[in-house]
């Protein structure tokens, strides 16, 4: 037991000696930490895509019109936002209706929402990410 804490004990002293040489710049030849394009948002985007169904991670009855009445799905395909969290915010005529909070999975993640349509107008469903950023929409109207 003694020997397990100084062990770990020392593994601690060890690691602070070479964060306070890394941070002090001590030597020259100790790579220092650099903020990449990587380390900033990333440059995540989403394919969407209206229609009357969703099958096997895809749209079906794809379009930009539908009668109301009918259950539109809003198919999203987003690419660079794994293990965050997307929003689907739906619109008629401009203003906010409702809003999907999604979780991205994978590095290419395509995720849905649906709504039952009944009034006419021009909607629109965008994809907007963690940070705010709009990654993608769609358009459609309601007849």
């Amino acid at each position: 037991m003694k020997t397990t804490i100084g062990m770990l004990l020392t593994g601690m002293l060890f690691l602070a000696t070479g964060v306070a040489r890394a941070e002090s710049g001590a030597t020259a030849a100790e790579p220092k930490a650099v903020l990449t394009a990587s380390a900033s948002p990333t440059a995540a985007s989403a394919e969407v895509k209206a229609g009357s169904g969703y099958e096997k991670f895809a749209v079906t009855g794809e379009g930009t019109s539908f009668p109301a009445g009918t259950l539109v799905f809003a198919v999203s395909t987003v690419r660079g936002a794994e293990g965050t969290t997307v929003r689907h915010i739906w619109k008629k005529d401009g203003a906010e209706l409702w809003t999907a909070s999604l979780n991205i999975g994978a590095a290419r993640w395509t995720t849905s929402s649906r709504r039952l349509l009944s009034k006419a107008g021009a909607y629109e469903v965008s994809v907007v990410g963690a940070d705010g950023s709009e990654l993608g929409k769609v358009a459609f109207t309601i007849e």
